[in-house]
């Protein structure tokens, strides 16, 4: 058996791993970088050329290092929305989940109860200006032409799928989270996108399964120096994948994940029937299995953003500092912060930024500062994880991903807020390798996670749990 070439398209960068499943090791890992910009307050895009650039670069590295590669497997980051003309080319740029164009279009929504209750239902997405289906209204009201232009309308995996495979579709797993499919069908809402943005079915993708198998076709194999004909796993998208690769089980475990947002979330067989909070969403993983759970989008952002507004250091720098103090447990000098740059998802949807610090002083140091930040993102993300962590059957684990995994401080902090103990993979499994693992499986989750005598266990110390339990309770009452 050859390697695999795992492909996770994430919101700042791409990243690829080359999994070798005779020795079960990543031969390789490689990635490239790019940002979404603001083109206006609330108003964020992506260049679809740097995406496919960075992709196309990252697949020629991997053919000039190995040539027995057996198959590409993709997934992808959830909410992205692109437009294409009826060559299959931009209409201009894709639009990220952080962008909030569509509050609008969220709050009348919302304000219409039982539309708002049935479009949640129906596609398990909340009403919130992360979903492609609100910024489509967005269009629709604003700037009618360009929707009306639009001959596709996709998601950034469709597009990249399409420029290695010459195949215009879209994933059941990555659609469901754009809040324009019926989750329970499998299906577009044709219905409510012909009503509400007057949308016809054409301009909808075609919907295959995330086990559907593509071909490599001419252009992209003289790009990449890859054969031509290898075949592309479809696969499904990177909350999925982050799970599995991180080592979440079926109705028995939690992922924390912190990349640029943050996610508390956990794999299911049967959706939500009623939905614990109006934040709670639920995608489909595959045929047989759903993921669940909460998500804020003040994750690694707001530490970045931090950095660089407020800190003269660099991340590992503060992470260093941070580090130092951490058993400094003065609950009557403690600094708190409240993350929201970027508004709230949960419990509820709230787009009004109100990020704050508070009971600052003359004596607040650097270190206590940036303590704060990295606590307060962990004490939004706990008021999601009382919730979640009923929502399986049984709780036999929490496990962690994400790019704060790397610093220890954080995962000491994350499950002493938590009281819980966190698993972390010792290799630190993204979704690039998640996304390999699931294929692998061939869908059989139960086959998975069994490789947890390497893992890096964190457990609450009594004295910090304590510490912070009471720093958590007057967060709470500060919100």
């Amino acid at each position: 058996m050859g390697m695999y070439v795992g492909i996770d398209l994430g919101t700042t960068g791409v990243k690829v791993v080359v999994y070798n499943p005779s020795n079960r090791k990543i031969e390789i890992q490689t990635s490239r970088s790019y940002e979404p910009f603001s083109i206006s307050p609330g108003i964020f895009e992506q260049e679809p050329s740097q995406i496919e650039n960075a992709v196309f670069d990252a697949l020629k590295q991997v053919a000039e290092s190995f040539g027995d590669i057996e198959a590409i497997v993709l997934d992808s980051a959830l909410h992205t929305l692109l437009f294409l003309d009826e060559d299959f080319e931009p209409l201009g740029n894709i639009i990220p989940w952080l962008d909030e164009r569509s509050v609008e279009q969220v709050r009348k929504i919302s304000k219409d109860e039982d539309l708002a209750r049935d479009l949640h239902k129906k596609t398990g997405c909340p009403a919130d200006t992360v979903y492609p289906f609100y910024k489509i209204l967005w269009f629709h009201e604003n700037e009618k032409e360009k929707l009306e232009s639009a001959a596709k309308i996709v998601s950034q995996k469709d597009y990249i799928v399409y420029k290695l495979t010459g195949k215009l579709i879209a994933d059941i797993s990555v659609a469901s989270g754009s809040g324009c499919l019926d989750i329970h069908k499998r299906d577009w809402c044709y219905d409510e996108l012909k009503s509400l943005a007057g949308l016809s079915k054409e301009k909808l993708p075609e919907l295959v399964s995330v086990r559907e198998v593509l071909k490599l076709h001419s252009p992209a194999a003289e790009r990449t120096g890859l054969r031509e004909g290898l075949p592309v796993l479809i696969s499904i998208s990177d909350a999925a994948a982050s799970s599995i690769g991180a080592g979440a089980g079926v109705e028995d475990s939690l992922t924390i994940s912190v990349g640029s947002s943050a996610a508390i979330r956990t794999i299911v067989k049967q959706p939500p029937e009623e939905y614990p909070a109006p934040g709670i969403w639920c995608y489909i993983l595959d045929e047989n299995h759903y993921i669940t759970g909460a998500a804020i989008k003040n994750g690694g952002y707001v530490f970045d953003w931090y950095i660089k507004l407020l800190s003269k250091h660099d991340h590992s720098t503060v992470i260093k500092k941070v580090e130092r103090i951490l058993e400094n447990l003065d609950l009557e000098n403690s600094i708190l912060f409240y993350p929201f740059i970027f508004g709230k998802r949960f419990p509820k949807f709230d787009p009004t930024p109100c990020a704050k610090f508070d009971r600052l002083k003359s004596t607040t140091t650097e270190e206590q500062i940036a303590r704060s930040v990295l606590e307060g993102i962990a004490f939004n993300l706990r008021r999601a994880f009382d919730v979640v962590k009923k929502m399986p059957k049984r709780l036999e684990r929490v496990v962690a991903t994400g790019g704060l995994t790397q610093a220890d401080v954080w995962m000491k902090m994350v499950c002493n807020i938590f009281n819980h103990r966190i698993l972390l993979q010792s290799s630190r499994q993204g979704a690039a390798l998640g996304t390999i693992l699931y294929v692998l499986s061939q869908g059989d989750l139960s086959s998975l996670n069994k490789g947890f005598e390497n893992a890096v266990l964190y457990d609450p110390e009594p004295v910090l749990s304590d510490y912070y339990e009471k720093l958590y309770e007057i967060w709470l009452e500060g919100l």
